[in-house]
């Protein structure tokens, strides 16, 4: 009787020495020059939620201007000038100062214009970011105008 050995390792394909030996001859042959670097195709699977972009994110608007809807009314409009490309805003609002800390008043915006519910007395800043779909974001605009609410409406000093 023969002594047993472990078990016995599955013959190897002949056809896996193939492929890995033309995908390695391949990066080499590539390597010669710098054409197989620039003609890379950037494609998306059908149902994919992933986003190409051929050009960087969006700028900041420019113009961003705030305005009373009205002087007894406590809502103020903030206007921008559109940014090529963007598919939404995001408005964001100071209670400090214009170089305060800003928090997110609005998002999901799609016009150059955004009207606030009515606000609480107090001083306001706005600034506004552009984005292109849900991962392309650009930075933020310079701050409005100081909006003041007291309490018998808004007032643009």
């Amino acid at each position: 009787m023969l002594p047993r050995r472990g078990p016995r390792a599955a013959p190897t394909s002949p056809t896996r020495y193939w492929l890995v030996g033309v995908v390695v001859a391949g990066l080499f042959v590539g390597t010669a020059g710098t054409a197989w670097a620039t003609n890379w195709v950037v494609t998306l699977h059908s149902g994919s939620a992933g986003q190409a972009q051929t050009q960087g994110a969006p700028t900041a608007p420019t113009g961003p201007a705030a305005a009373c809807t009205s002087p007894s009314a406590k809502t103020v409009r903030v206007s921008w000038a559109a940014v090529s490309r963007a598919t939404t805003y995001t408005i964001y609002k100071s209670t400090t100062s214009a170089t305060g800390t800003y928090s997110s008043l609005a998002t999901g915006v799609t016009t150059t214009s955004y009207t606030t519910a009515t606000l609480t007395s107090g001083n306001y800043w706005f600034e506004v970011v552009a984005y292109i779909g849900t991962n392309w974001v650009g930075t933020k605009s310079g701050a409005t105008g100081e909006s003041t609410i007291s309490g018998s409406g808004c007032i643009q000093p």
